[in-house]
């Protein structure tokens, strides 16, 4: 077995800074959903999926910036 040296991958995997991303900002949406206050024009699980797709939307888009920044430093 030949031992090999070498810097390996430097570059971020950008799909998985997306969906690590996506995810964080569901679950903090959905504990803003839970603990925060009724919204009286909506259902607790309407509030929820909104809550949801917004904070993991945003989630996913600050993981992409952190992402293109880490592969810029090279």
């Amino acid at each position: 077995m030949k031992a090999t040296t070498g810097r390996g991958r430097r570059e971020p995997r950008f799909g998985a800074f997306l969906g690590t991303g996506a995810v964080i900002g569901l679950v903090i949406g959905v504990v803003i959903a839970y603990v925060g206050p009724d919204a009286p024009d909506y259902g607790q699980r309407t509030e929820l999926g909104f809550m949801g797709v917004f904070f993991g939307l945003l989630g996913a888009l600050i993981a992409g910036v952190v992402a293109v920044v880490i592969a810029g430093r090279d």
